[in-house]
């Protein structure tokens, strides 16, 4: 099998020659190009390059790339955002400061070009140049996903607070950015041939909420958005949702995800019995302490016992339990590929 073919044989249920890599080395393969993230934000060309040449060194399966996250905000007026030399962005306010402004504030329509050129700027045309400087490999679209997309709206703090004091209030907010997030992925797809969606959902965290109110307020939004996109444009999603999240694993297999990438603080055969046949599960080697700061030879007992608890039988993925640091040497990517070769089914 090729990769696609591996990628797409464990996002349709089947079982590939071996279990493919993911590589969420957007800050990785920076520090081994050595370039930074500004320059990528100028030069599709670049992206283009990095990208190639990265794939090929590292030999895994599924990308991510070096996108500008914060693009999908900046065409919002009013809103500020820093741009670090070689760090994603960050927002200095939220658009919807009252409940009366999440009633009246339009958001802009991002299958309209004129209307967010940051947006195509920053983010489609990066997706598209990610996509085009590897076809043999899944390059995803993406966005934030319900509460993480709200979050930036509104405020993550208020957005909090609001869930636990206003219920009702929160729900309103959150529905505008269910709605947005929906609308940004399906305008990326429309402009890009994008293999899968990664859909990251960080304040759904277990550390920032507890399952009662993922349920409560974003499972369902998370899977109407999903199942959307695959009945329009046939492209299933991965998703992605930090920390310890094990009380959440049930409700996971609920999203109609394809697969779910989880941190490295999550017990992966609870969740490769939680999701059984209903998604793949991916992970989850420590980002930092193994990807980072450990040896190729830590990487490969890491792999292994990820692959040891949840990989038999297939509806495994190899990847880091989150995004792997600037700094993480190649070698340590290969390693996971070593192991997923020295396991085939």
């Amino acid at each position: 099998m090729d990769s696609k073919e591996r990628c797409v044989a464990v996002f349709d249920g089947d079982i590939p020659d071996r279990a493919p890599v993911c590589d969420f080395g957007n800050g990785a393969m920076l520090g081994y190009t050595g370039h930074t993230l500004n320059e990528c934000r100028n030069s599709t060309a670049l992206v283009k390059e990095i990208m190639d040449k990265w794939v090929k060194d590292t030999g895994a399966d599924l990308f991510f790339g070096p996108i500008e996250t914060k693009g999908i905000f900046m065409d919002l007026p009013g809103i500020e955002v820093k741009l670090p030399e070689n760090d994603q962005g960050s927002l200095k306010t939220a658009y919807f400061a009252t409940p009366e402004e999440v009633d009246s504030k339009p958001l802009y329509d991002p299958f309209d070009a004129k209307a967010c050129p940051n947006f195509h700027r920053y983010v489609i045309d990066m997706l598209r140049a990610v996509n085009e400087g590897c076809p043999e490999v899944m390059t995803p679209a993406w966005c934030e996903g319900v509460l993480t997309t709200t979050g930036f709206l509104r405020g993550t703090e208020d957005l909090l607070m609001l869930m636990l004091l206003d219920p009702e209030e929160a729900r309103k907010v959150i529905a505008r950015g269910a709605d947005f997030s929906r609308d940004i992925v399906s305008a990326e797809l429309e402009e890009v041939d994008a293999d899968y969606i990664v859909y990251t959902d960080p304040v759904s965290s277990a550390s920032m909420i507890d399952d009662n109110m993922f349920r409560d307020f974003n499972r369902d939004l998370l899977r109407r958005n999903i199942e959307h996109w695959k009945k329009d444009y046939d492209v299933p999603t991965m998703l992605h949702i930090c920390g310890n999240t094990g009380p959440m694993l049930n409700d996971f297999a609920m999203t109609g995800a394809a697969a779910m990438s989880l941190d490295h603080a999550v017990d992966l055969k609870a969740a490769k019995v939680a999701f059984g046949d209903r998604m793949a599960v991916m992970g989850n080697i420590d980002p930092v302490s193994i990807m980072l700061n450990g040896t190729a030879d830590d990487v490969r007992k890491a792999a292994q016992k990820c692959f040891d608890d949840a990989g038999e039988g297939g509806g495994f993925i190899f990847g880091a339990g989150c995004a792997e640091p600037n700094g993480t040497p190649i070698e340590n990517v290969r390693a996971m590929v070593e192991i997923s070769e020295r396991n085939p089914y």
